[in-house]
């Protein structure tokens, strides 16, 4: 009801929004890429805006109506990346006529499922009405908007009332330039590059990883009680169930374990929202293997949080060169973002770790295998792992 009365406040009131846009840069630097580690729980995993304001300009927005702003998401897919959009695209709150104080933020959502493999939609919709729509939260970008989560819309109806729209999937379509020109207020999630960007539009882009200039990290997630490891149980190791993997560095892992003295110590976990086949390289530990197939949003990255370490096995030479700078499409595997948002521990190779090293917020543990046949530092990086959880470090685990 409270919704509902204020959504039509806002619309009975709504004012011009200013169309002075500036076209100056945002007042931006970029996060720290230093002091990774359990420890590092500051999140640096935005671009970090300016704060020019005074207690005037504060009163100013307090006298204002609340800002409105609409996630627009043309695709069916790139869910995970919304609540991040919300909690850390930087905008510029002062072009805007209205107030930052109570910003309310609408979604508005593709209704077919032309683009996924299986229905993200609907789980993920459950998971924002259930779990965030009503809520209020302060934006984690550090500009001192506060965020009201609003309701869903259909893409397709939805009225076109707001201060600002940002678009979460747009290079999917190559024409989003055409639509950003369509309104100054216009704003763009980019998720790969895009060969000439035109000029007037950078200050309005921001991609989702450091390779890139302007960019946060999709990592707002639900938050769920930390995992906790307890001697008489396995180390729950979780890898992603998808189909880039490629057999040699799954290999890498299977030797790895059988590399250690009591591999009974360890359960992997395939972790994926549709069926995944257990591949034939995992005969050797077929027993240590389990399946995870859950298909609603809000249940996997619970299930997620409760691995004790993830292994991306994401590496240069095989398919996962896309999330390297050394590729040209520069992108960035879920499996980085969900364990910094779930605080989970990592076994990466020491590029990704490069990459991210600022923005970690569990323990990483970090190998230089150079090739595919390259599996002794791998080896050497995983028996620390296993050592640290199981003896050494158990006290920073229960």
């Amino acid at each position: 009801v409270f919704l509902v009365f204020v959504n039509l406040y806002i619309l009975e009131n709504h004012d011009k929004v200013n169309s002075d846009y500036s076209q100056d840069p945002l007042p931006v630097s970029l996060a720290s890429h230093r002091n990774a580690g359990v420890d590092n729980t500051s999140r640096n995993d935005v671009i970090k805006i300016t704060n020019k304001s005074n207690n005037n300009v504060a009163n100013h927005h307090e006298n204002r109506r609340p800002c409105r702003i609409a996630i627009e998401n043309k695709a069916d897919y790139h869910y995970e990346v919304i609540e991040s959009t919300i909690m850390k695209y930087p905008l510029p709150w002062e072009s805007f006529n209205c107030s930052k104080t109570n910003a309310i933020f609408d979604v508005a959502l593709a209704q077919e499922h032309r683009w996924a493999k299986n229905n993200e939609l609907d789980p993920w919709r459950q998971y924002f009405v259930n779990h965030l729509a009503g809520t209020t939260r302060e934006r984690t970008i550090g500009d001192g908007a506060i965020v009201l989560f609003g309701t869903p819309q259909d893409y397709r109806k939805y009225r076109h009332e707001y201060d600002a729209y940002i678009g979460v999937s747009c290079d999917t379509f190559e024409t989003f330039p055409q639509w950003m020109r369509k309104g100054q207020h216009n704003y763009c999630v980019l998720h790969g590059p895009v060969p000439k960007l035109p000029k007037d539009l950078e200050q309005r882009v921001c991609w989702v990883n450091p390779m890139y200039p302007r960019y946060f990290i999709p990592s707002d997630l639900p938050h769920f009680p930390p995992a906790q490891f307890h001697p008489d149980e396995p180390i729950r190791l979780c890898i992603k169930g998808t189909t880039y993997f490629c057999d040699k560095s799954l290999q890498l892992l299977v030797d790895a374990v059988l590399s250690i003295s009591n591999p009974g110590t360890i359960a992997i976990q395939i972790m994926g929202g549709r069926s995944t086949k257990i591949r034939p390289v995992f005969t050797e530990i077929s027993h240590l293997v389990t399946r995870i197939v859950e298909p609603d949003f809000f249940k996997f990255e619970e299930i997620m949080s409760q691995c004790h370490v993830l292994l991306p096995l994401i590496h240069p030479w095989d398919e996962g060169e896309k999330y390297f700078p050394s590729s040209d499409l520069k992108k960035l595997s879920g499996f980085i973002s969900q364990a910094i948002g779930l605080k989970l521990p990592l076994l990466v190779h020491e590029g990704i770790y490069d990459i991210y090293r600022g923005h970690f917020t569990g323990k990483v543990w970090s190998y230089s295998s150079k090739h595919r046949s390259d599996s002794s530092d791998f080896q050497r990086a995983f028996g620390e792992m296993i050592d640290e959880i199981s003896g050494v470090a158990v006290d920073r685990w229960i």
